[in-house]
């Protein structure tokens, strides 16, 4: 063998030898961004928080609390927790989203106020691959949207008097950013939006360069876990884009994010608040980390919150009166 045939034998072994440290590496990543895990990764905001735990207690122990089941649109059994008013008349609803790498428990401190300060039913899903529910991929939004308008026609089934608020918390409030553009029941009166992503690709970005064994560019890595999203989960991160979604959006959204939050970082916010077509407003809480808003400053969280949705009718937060009630004939 002459030294040009040698030196094209090498270059062709380092090629299929990078070409296989590649697909490793993108196989380990789309594992690390999009497959749903048992516990978030170690970051500040995922650490256990006393008050994220006694909501969690609080919908574990409740005597109300119920197993919920429905179908995903592709076939999924998909899980939630669902916590009846006690008020045996009473038609106001909110469905609490949780975020990244967690359960349904997880908004237990939202659901909380919600049942307790304002009488509320609260449904809690467990999205696809999350908790209870089936699925072996994190659907980014795109898929949970989809699911989410299945959850909100379960409620609507039941009571067609219903009034429902969203309330998502931060891959459930790209979720329910994204249901924005479907075709909601006329029964949604609103949208909570605390800590959402703009797009599905910067959000994958944003946590594969949070990685201490990121040694490739993300410019060439995102791309592969594209293309690996594609065939594995079978759809395109290209459709989870929150700020398209809110450009169709005709639901009242109220977009929440922390100032030092550097997951989905604070700079998204502006521009979903931007994208969002109908009527909107925005709270920053000052030293709060991803999630965290409602920790850090729970009274001023809460107050924007009830304020939002009072703004929109007295009667989302308030018990049912059927003689001057407006959305009582809905």
């Amino acid at each position: 063998m002459n030294a040009k045939n040698t030196i094209g034998w090498i270059l062709g072994l380092a090629g299929c030898a990078a070409a296989g440290i590649a697909i490793g590496a993108a196989n380990y990543y789309y594992e690390y961004c999009l497959t749903p895990k048992g516990s978030a990764p170690d970051r500040a905001w995922a650490l256990p928080r006393r008050e994220i735990e006694a909501g969690r207690r609080w919908v574990n122990g409740h005597v109300r609390r119920q197993d919920v089941f429905i179908i995903s649109d592709d076939g999924l059994q998909l899980h939630g927790n669902y916590i009846k008013a006690a008020y045996p008349d009473a038609h106001r609803y909110a469905i609490c989203v949780h975020g990244f790498y967690d359960d349904s428990t997880g908004t237990g401190i939202y659901a909380k106020r919600y049942y307790e300060e304002h009488g509320m039913t609260v449904l809690l899903p467990d999205l696809r691959g999350h908790g209870s529910s089936e699925g072996s991929y994190i659907g980014m939004g795109y898929r949970d949207s989809r699911d989410l308008v299945r959850w909100i026609n379960f409620i609507v089934t039941q009571d067609p008097q219903a009034v429902i608020i969203l309330h998502g918390v931060s891959l459930g409030a790209a979720a329910v950013c994204m249901a924005c553009a479907e075709r909601l029941p006329s029964q949604v009166k609103a949208v909570i939006s605390d800590s959402a992503f703009t797009n599905a690709s910067e959000m994958v970005t944003s946590i594969y360069n949070s990685s201490d064994r990121a040694f490739i560019p993300a410019s060439f890595m995102v791309p592969c876990i594209r293309a690996l999203c594609l065939l594995r989960a079978r759809y395109a991160l290209g459709k989870a884009n929150c700020v398209r979604a809110l450009s169709h959006s005709q639901v009242p959204v109220l977009f929440i994010h922390g100032e030092e939050d550097d997951f989905a970082p604070a700079s998204m916010m502006p521009k979903l608040y931007e994208a969002a077509a109908g009527r909107k407003d925005f709270l920053w809480i000052r030293g709060a980390s991803h999630k965290q808003a409602v920790i850090r400053n729970p009274e001023r969280y809460w107050k924007k919150v009830e304020k939002f949705l009072g703004d929109i009718s007295v009667w989302i937060l308030n018990d049912n009166l059927r003689d001057t009630d407006p959305f009582a004939e809905m």
